[in-house]
C-alpha cells in the first residue's frame, strides 16, 4: 500500500480525530496503539505499547515493509502533572520516554523513507506546554519543549528533501486526556478545543504548497478555564 499515512496513538481522542479526517479523505491509513478503536475501511492497526522502544522499533519496521508511508503524525502521549520532588525516577523516565523519546525513535526509523518520496509530511502533536511551562507541569514540559526543539532542528535537516516537518500546540483539548488527571477543561464550549480542531491544524500542514512549510501552529481555546475535579 502506497502514499499511507502512519498515526500514533490513533484509537482515541486527538489521534482518532485525525485518522477519522483521513479516512474521511479516503487516505490509507495505519495507526499504532494499545488497542483498536472502531474499524474504519482502509485503515489498519497495529497494537503497540509506545512505551516499550524495542516493541516500537519492530513494529515499525513491519509497517516499513508492508506500506509506503509518505506522511508521520507522532501523536501519542500522556500527561502526568504534580511537584517535581513527587515523581519517582520511573515514572519521570516513562513520561520522557513516551511523549519525547518514543516520537524521536519513530521520526528515526522513518526519515530516509519520507526524504525518499516526492513530498512527505512529519508532523508532532506537542502542546501549549512546550510553549511555557506551568506549575506542576515540570516533566511534561520537559518533553514538550524537547519535542518542540527536535522539530525546529528537523525542519532545516528535512528541507532539501522536500521533507516537511512541523508541530501542533494545542491548549487543553476535551478528551479522556484528562480522566486520569484531577482537573480539566471548564465544562462551557469555549474553555476547550475539540479533538477535531487539532486534526484540522493537522491537515493545514499536510495541505501546504510544496515551496512553503507552516513549521507551527498553536491552538488555544478563546478561555482558558482548568477546573478542579471533585474529590472521590
Amino acid at each position: 500500500m502506497t502514499n499511507c499515512t502512519l498515526v500514533t496513538g490513533g484509537s482515541k481522542g486527538i489521534g482518532r480525530a485525525i485518522v477519522e479526517r483521513l479516512h474521511a479523505r479516503k487516505q490509507a491509513v495505519v495507526y499504532l496503539s494499545r488497542s483498536p478503536g472502531e474499524p474504519l475501511d482502509n485503515c489498519t492497526h497495529v497494537a503497540t505499547d509506545l512505551n516499550n522502544l524495542e516493541q516500537t522499533e519492530k513494529h515499525i519496521n513491519d509497517v516499513m515493509s508492508s506500506f509506503g508511508i509518505s506522511n508521520v503524525i507522532c501523536n501519542a502521549g500522556c500527561g502526568q502533572f504534580g511537584s517535581l520532588e513527587n515523581f519517582s525516577p520511573q515514572q519521570i523516565k516513562n513520561s520522557i520516554q513516551l511523549n519525547l523519546i518514543s516520537p524521536l525513535l519513530i521520526a528515526r526509523m522513518l526519515l530516509p523513507t519520507l526524504k525518499a518520496q516526492p513530498r512527505s509530511n512529519l508532523i508532532f502533536i506537542g502542546s501549549e506546554s512546550g510553549l511555557q511551562g506551568g506549575r506542576y507541569g515540570s516533566v511534561y514540559s520537559a518533553a514538550k519543549f524537547g519535542l518542540r526543539g527536535a522539530t525546529q532542528a528537523l525542519k532545516h535537516e528535512c528541507a532539501n528533501a522536500n521533507c516537511h516537518v512541523g508541530i501542533v500546540n494545542p491548549g487543553l483539548v476535551r478528551t479522556d486526556f484528562f480522566s486520569s488527571l484531577s482537573f480539566e477543561p471548564g465544562k462551557e464550549a469555549d474553555m476547550a478545543l475539540q479533538a477535531k480542531d487539532v486534526a484540522n491544524a493537522v491537515l493545514t500542514l499536510i495541505d501546504s504548497p510544496d515551496h512553503a512549510i507552516i513549521d507551527e501552529i498553536n491552538l488555544s481555546p478563546i478561555k482558558h478555564v482548568v477546573t478542579k475535579k471533585p474529590q472521590k
